[in-house]
């Protein structure tokens, strides 16, 4: 069977303010708002000041927190209709930030995932991130097969939309993909499928 004992979910932090920024991050998603107004909160006066705030709106369990985020002491808050647009925003801001950069993420794991992503490409070392993991565990899938990736599964098998196969969801994470990868769940035995279930989220 290609389902593996072997998890390798990533282990998440608390935000909390980093000492030694000289401009802080703050990027949310969704009920990530939540982590996002407690680090201001927490944050000194000056810090504040330094901080832009980048929230998305697209939330998979129906949280918005924009209303509280739009009254914080923060120098700038970024809204954005989806996360992908969001994602975008942060990749223009990366490229040009400077050396004493602090990075704060919060939001599902497949946000948070696709953040990372833009801060390895500007080599962004990970004591300047802090990740908050909040709401649901639902998993981004990266099909072996077609490279096409799915948000939001909660099925250990399911049809890949880019090459209808049907997939099962191996447990390993991959930080290079920032995604579960999903593997032609009939490859040992064609027509045999696993058993349906619903994924340990």
């Amino acid at each position: 069977m290609l389902i593996t004992g072997i998890k390798s979910r990533p282990v998440y932090d608390r935000l909390q303010p980093m000492v030694g920024g000289l401009r802080h991050l703050i990027v949310g998603q969704g009920s990530g708002g939540a982590a996002m107004l407690r680090l201001i909160g927490e944050m000194s006066p000056a810090q504040r000041q330094s901080s832009t705030l980048l929230y998305s709106t697209e939330s998979f369990s129906g949280h918005n927190h924009l209303t509280e985020l739009r009254q914080t002491e923060a120098d700038d808050l970024l809204v954005f209709d989806s996360n992908h647009a969001l994602i975008e925003g942060l990749r223009r801001l990366l490229e040009s930030a400077h050396m004493g950069t602090r990075l704060y993420l919060s939001g599902s794991e497949s946000f948070i995932g696709t953040a990372m992503q833009a801060a390895n490409a500007v080599d962004l070392n990970r004591d300047e991130v802090l990740r908050e993991h909040s709401g649901t565990l639902v998993r981004r899938v990266w099909c072996a097969h077609c490279d096409t990736y799915t948000e939001n599964v909660t099925q250990r098998v399911f049809i890949c939309p880019g090459c209808q196969l049907n997939l099962v969801v191996r447990d390993h994470y991959s930080r290079r993909l920032a995604a579960f990868q999903g593997i032609k769940a009939d490859g040992e035995v064609p027509g045999e499928l696993p058993p349906a279930e619903e994924l340990d989220t």
